[in-house]
């Protein structure tokens, strides 16, 4: 996106933030690193693959809970969570799942893409906790797939409230893979207001995740001749075209 001074704006912060930095290593497992205008970047590397997951899962438990204290003490309605993650297993998701009551209790609900399906038990209770947060939306309104292949060179993304912003690594890295640096943004209402943007854009563009992949229904068999009936198709609604994609920057 063209800026009226020539510079150029991205629709994804990640792309701006990985293109600014990328240190080859990072000593601590979090590390404060303050910037200017108010905001705080915390970068998250690992000493091990397993030091790093947990590294990241403690820091998104500790984003979430500051985001539900700052709803608490401004007693006005927040903007919900906006998660792009690569599937329910990831960090942002499971943390979530595991505070699901404490966003319960803050009013504050979540909405979430998801560019794979599987693991289909984490897939479960991530639903569960959406429905637990927002029990009068449809499913479709809480959930959405990004099937197109695409769309998995998009980075996780999350906004937590008005004022807490994660970046990831893209989408397509299998999570043994993954680069370790990620960044939390606070104090960042300008960096919110363009990830809602792009999950906006992606939200749009993706579908509905079929409803026998969320809920685990006990298998019955039909009596009669109604014992052979075929599972119907599964839906392909019509997704918006993704030329000029503003999630896929590098």
């Amino acid at each position: 996106m063209q800026n009226r001074d020539g510079s150029q704006a991205f629709l994804n912060p990640v792309a701006a933030i990985h293109g600014e930095l990328r240190p080859s290593a990072i000593a601590s497992a979090v590390q404060p690193v303050p910037q200017k205008r108010g905001e705080m970047r915390v970068v998250v590397g690992p000493r091990g693959v397993s030091d790093f997951r947990q590294a990241e899962l403690d820091g998104h438990l500790a984003a979430i809970s500051r985001a539900v204290e700052r709803a608490k003490a401004e007693g006005r309605p927040s903007p919900g969570f906006t998660l792009i993650l690569r599937s329910a297993s990831s960090a942002p998701a499971r943390a979530l799942v595991r505070i699901k009551n404490q966003l319960e209790c803050a009013r504050l609900d979540a909405k979430v893409v998801l560019a794979k399906i599987e693991p289909q038990v984490e897939l479960r209770q991530l639903f569960t906790s959406l429905a637990l947060l927002a029990p009068r939306q449809h499913p479709s309104e809480l959930i959405r797939w990004a099937r197109n292949p695409r769309l998995l060179d998009a980075h996780e993304q999350v906004t937590y409230g008005n004022a807490i912003c994660w970046s990831g690594d893209a989408m397509r890295r299998e999570p043994d893979r993954r680069n370790a640096l990620t960044f939390f943004n606070e104090a960042a209402p300008e960096m919110v207001r363009l990830a809602r943007l792009a999950f906006e854009a992606l939200w749009a563009a993706s579908s509905p995740v079929p409803e026998r992949y969320l809920v685990d229904r006990p298998a019955t068999r039909p009596s009669g001749s109604y014992g052979q009936a075929q599972e119907p198709a599964a839906d392909s609604p019509v997704r918006p075209s993704l030329q000029a994609w503003p999630l896929v920057r590098h």
